[in-house]
Formats: structure tokens, C-alpha cells, sequence
């Protein structure tokens, strides 16, 4: 009888043996495809550009242009939260600043809300901002809010990991003044070359 349970528990114990090397390179997979963004992924944005006037001149009598603005710089810092991997809403707050002929300084301070749309490839994001909101502007001693402005942007920025990404961006500013003699509407436009990160949360 000893010999039977023995027997028996070497045939039990050589059995699992024998299953266990056969499931080894077994991999356990529940179907999750892994994604950089996904549903209440949220980042931070912080941007340096350059900040071009694109119709700020004035042609003179004798021919020649002259540029009211000069290229300065932009400051930007921003917020989005995405509804799932590709779309995400959010806004921003920038600083930008020129110089105007007689060297005085023009600058605004736009505040935005929209949507982001992100394709990615890989580990290259391709943001897609549209915005929109309201702008403080100031020039010498002539302060103008609130200012209406409409801002779209798009980048390419490479996802260095979960928790960071880098790249640069162009955007496009519309920011008109309007009056009640007409004749002294504003509509500025203004285009920006951006280089930035991203903290991703």
C-alpha cells in the first residue's frame, strides 16, 4: 500500500512538472493596447517663440515700406485635458511683446480656450490647437480691452516618455480693435514660431 501512494504521488508530481515546462513561454494577454494619451490624461504646455506682425506696415509717398512693428517675442503657458487618445480641450495664456517705430513697446496678453486635435505616430504627436478668447493690449499710454482674438496653431513634438515631450509649433493670431469711427478698426495679425515642452500627467 506504501509503495502505491508512493508511486502515485511521483506520478502527480512528474505531471506537473511536464505541464509547467510546457507553459512556460505562455504570455498572459487581455486584449489592452497601450496608449501614450487616453481619457483624463492631462499635460501642461510651456512655450518661447518669436512673434512676427504680418500687415503692420505702411507704404510711403516716395515708394518705399515702413514697418509700424518689429519681430518680438511670445510667452505662452497653457493647460489640456483629454476626452480620449486624440481629442482634448483645454485653454491658454500668453505674453507677447513688439516694438513699435519711435521704439516704443506694444504688448498683449490673450487668454484662450478650445480643442486640440493629436494624431501621433509612434512616438511623434502632431498637435492641432484652435482657440479662441479675449486679449489685453497696451501701446505707450493707449490701453485696449476686451480685444477679441482667435488663435490656431499646429506642432510636432516627440514624446521623450510618459511624463515628457519636446517639439515646436506655428501659430496664427487675429486680434482686431474696434472703434466706434470705423476708419480706426485694427485687425492685427500676427504669426509665431514656437519651441516648447510638455508635462504630461
Amino acid at each position: 500500500m506504501k509503495r502505491l501512494i508512493f508511486i502515485l504521488m511521483t506520478l502527480c508530481l512528474f505531471t506537473n512538472v511536464i505541464f509547467a515546462n510546457e507553459n512556460q513561454g505562455d504570455e498572459y494577454d487581455d486584449g489592452y493596447v497601450y496608449e501614450q494619451n487616453g481619457a483624463g490624461d492631462q499635460f501642461l504646455k510651456i512655450d518661447l517663440s518669436g512673434c512676427f506682425p504680418l500687415n503692420f506696415n505702411k507704404k510711403l509717398a516716395n515708394g518705399t515700406v515702413q514697418h509700424q512693428l518689429y519681430t518680438g517675442f511670445a510667452f505662452d503657458l497653457g493647460y489640456y485635458r483629454f476626452l480620449n487618445s486624440w481629442f482634448a480641450l483645454g485653454g491658454e495664456v500668453s505674453f507677447t511683446s513688439n516694438w513699435s517705430i519711435g521704439e516704443k513697446l506694444m504688448y498683449m496678453v490673450p487668454v484662450v480656450f478650445g480643442a486640440l486635435l493629436q494624431p501621433s505616430i509612434g512616438n511623434f504627436e502632431f498637435p492641432i490647437y484652435l482657440d479662441a478668447g479675449l486679449s489685453y493690449e497696451s501701446w505707450a499710454s493707449i490701453s485696449y480691452f476686451p480685444s477679441p482674438v482667435a488663435k490656431a496653431s499646429a506642432g510636432v513634438f516627440y514624446r521623450i516618455n510618459d511624463s515628457w515631450s519636446v517639439g515646436g509649433s506655428g501659430s496664427f493670431l487675429f486680434v482686431p480693435q474696434f472703434y466706434k469711427d470705423s476708419s480706426h478698426n485694427i485687425y492685427g495679425c500676427f504669426a509665431t514660431a514656437q519651441a516648447g515642452f510638455r508635462f504630461h500627467f
